[in-house]
């Protein structure tokens, strides 16, 4: 259905002509702008959007704060957020605030579509007695479980994108471990990686626990019997009752509980393994984490060898044409390693799909 009308509170005048010009018109729909979040919020009480998009950073009053003024008003108005790859805790409590959903940016026009055509069929029916002219009932709401398989695979979606195309080492090493505790909601994510000659000793490059403001780049060569398991056998470890792996138990400063290790394969050679693990009294990963992180691992695994490929090219000046050759057929593998990872993030929403939810 089009015609209806969308807010835009947004900061930044060419995000604002993107979303108006590129999405939201072209499909019908009627925009009005604010580029403050008061502006955006008197615009909310005052002109009743059929739906509002709004950014999580404002001046005057943030994402968070207009949605909390709106709850106060108990105002049903569907919003959805918008916010830069990172934020996503911030993201969260948005959601516990009434956010509808999310989008990280960069979007695709597609996703950010998709996104408003599904909140606003989500929007409660007026109701139609007319003593309470403003109250509405409340539709059958999806389960709050597939509302969290719908975010994370748009979150997989836009991390996958957004590894790929970095090529910063340590930003790739940044936003995995990022990305591993949002997607399985773990307490501890750990990185390992080889050295770029392929050495068989792996270092841990990136690590974030419970307590840790941003992630760590601890660069310490460690024996540890899980990861050197998994980076021998190729092959997922999955242990829901825990671990008893003395070196992880060191980092993390206890032992860890429900614990979930990933090799990053890359040409059928292991270039890292990722673990993420939660704390003692915690409630067990289950099946479909460990189908989360394969995706992830996948992305992760491509974003490294291209960050090391485009790190090597880039130290070799000038470069022979045998070098320039193998930098091409490395490419050509990049771009199916990632179409065959596309192809799992496929396979994933069609479980989502097939599957019955009570």
């Amino acid at each position: 259905m089009a015609g209806e009308t969308v807010l835009i509170v947004e900061d930044r005048r060419e995000n604002i002509v993107h979303l108006a010009n590129n999405v939201l018109k072209p499909s019908g729909y009627r925009v009005i702008t604010a580029m403050d979040g008061q502006r955006g919020l008197r615009r909310i009480l005052n002109d009743r959007p059929d739906l509002v998009i709004m950014d999580l950073k404002m001046p005057k009053m943030d994402g968070l704060e207009v949605l909390t003024a709106l709850q106060e008003r108990k105002v049903d108005t569907p919003v959805i957020l918008t916010t830069f790859y990172g934020s996503e805790q911030v993201a969260e409590q948005a959601l516990r605030l009434g956010a509808v959903d999310y989008i990280v940016k960069p979007y695709d026009v597609t996703d950010m579509l998709h996104a408003v055509q599904e909140a606003l069929a989500r929007r409660p029916a007026p109701s139609m007695d007319p003593k309470e002219p403003n109250r509405v009932e409340e539709p059958m709401p999806l389960t709050r479980q597939v509302e969290r398989w719908m975010r994370d695979m748009n979150i997989l979606t836009s991390v996958g994108k957004a590894l790929v195309a970095q090529l910063d080492g340590e930003r790739v090493c940044t936003w995995a471990v990022e990305a591993a505790i949002y997607l399985s909601r773990a307490d501890h994510a750990l990185l390992f990686l080889s050295g770029e000659a392929g050495e068989a000793t792996l270092h841990l490059c990136a690590r974030r626990g419970p307590h840790d403001r941003q992630v760590q780049y601890p660069e310490n060569a460690m024996e540890s019997n899980l990861v050197t398991e998994v980076a021998r056998t190729g092959k997922t470890v999955f242990e829901p009752k825990g671990t008893d792996d003395a070196a992880l138990a060191e980092i993390a400063g206890h032992p860890l509980a429900s614990t979930i290790a990933l090799p990053l394969r890359w040409q059928r050679r292991v270039v890292g393994v990722l673990v993420v693990a939660r704390g003692p009294g915690e409630p067990a990963f289950g099946e479909a984490d460990v189908e989360w992180l394969s995706g992830l691992a996948e992305y992760t695994a491509i974003a490294v060898r291209n960050a090391q490929a485009y790190q090597q090219s880039a130290r070799a000046v000038p470069m022979p044409e045998e070098t320039l050759s193998s930098l091409r057929q490395e490419l050509d593998q990049l771009a199916a390693e990632l179409r065959a990872t596309s192809e799992h993030v496929e396979r994933l929403a069609a479980l989502l799909d097939e599957r019955s939810w009570e």
